[in-house]
């Protein structure tokens, strides 16, 4: 069999929330929210909708785009799921000039795998911020090889046990999961892209947004060469 997508099998997306237990970037992002002052915050990629929850449990109004159906009926699901507009779709689906602040969390900006669809990404985000808007973001630092620590023969989940193999191809990191558990077993794959500093800003001058912020962690310590993270919170030009 093909390997399948993760996020769109069942039983492994139900487990994503107690498998990312302790997630530095849900409190970085309800203080950025917060900081800013923003009334109406948009998640590009909300998975299991667990930050649009946070924020709408903190007042905000929330809109959460999601392209996968299992994912959006487990984001349906959270303790403020009913304070939050969904969407199944994209960031092309995001209403023109309604957030204060849009948001792609959980390394989304990694799964648009070339320019072209970063910047087209970017330009849809833009055009959905009210003015004085915002639009924050994180993808993995390169030179941190993150992936790396990936390549295992076995790690236990919430589905068992999972072994991974990790194929490198530029800057295009693919990994290929094999879960067991019981007698079952399924293999899921999925390919990011870990893009540079220049790729980042090139998508970023094109959709017409520049930097405000930068940061290296969740701990808004600053970007270094080994930093884990690269945190942005830009502005439309």
């Amino acid at each position: 069999m093909e390997p399948g997508n993760y996020y769109a099998t069942p039983e492994l997306a139900a487990a994503y929330d107690a498998d990312s237990a302790g997630r530095r970037d849900l409190d970085f992002y309800l203080e950025l929210a917060a900081g800013l002052k923003a009334v109406r915050v948009a998640d590009i990629g909300a998975g299991t909708g667990l930050l649009c929850s946070m924020l709408a449990g903190a007042g905000h109004e929330v809109a959460g785009v999601e392209p996968e159906r299992t994912m959006l009926r487990i984001a349906q699901r959270q303790e403020h799921a009913a304070s939050v507009t969904w969407v199944q779709g994209t960031a092309e689906q995001l209403p023109s000039g309604w957030a204060d602040l849009v948001l792609m969390t959980g390394h989304v900006a990694q799964y648009f795998l070339d320019d072209r669809a970063w910047a087209e990404a970017l330009g849809h985000a833009k055009r959905s911020l009210r003015p004085g808007g915002r639009l924050a973001f994180e993808t993995r630092n390169p030179a941190a090889e993150a992936w790396r620590t990936w390549q295992t023969a076995g790690r236990s989940t919430g589905q068992g046990t999972v072994r991974t193999e990790v194929r490198c191809d530029g800057d295009l990191i693919t990994h290929t999961d094999q879960w067991t558990r019981d007698a079952a077993s399924l293999t899921t794959t999925e390919t990011l892209r870990f893009p540079s500093w220049e790729d980042i800003l090139t998508g970023l001058e094109l959709a017409g947004l520049t930097v405000d912020c930068t940061w290296g962690d969740w701990d808004r310590s600053p970007v270094s060469a080994d930093c884990p993270e690269w945190i942005f919170l830009t502005h439309p030009v």
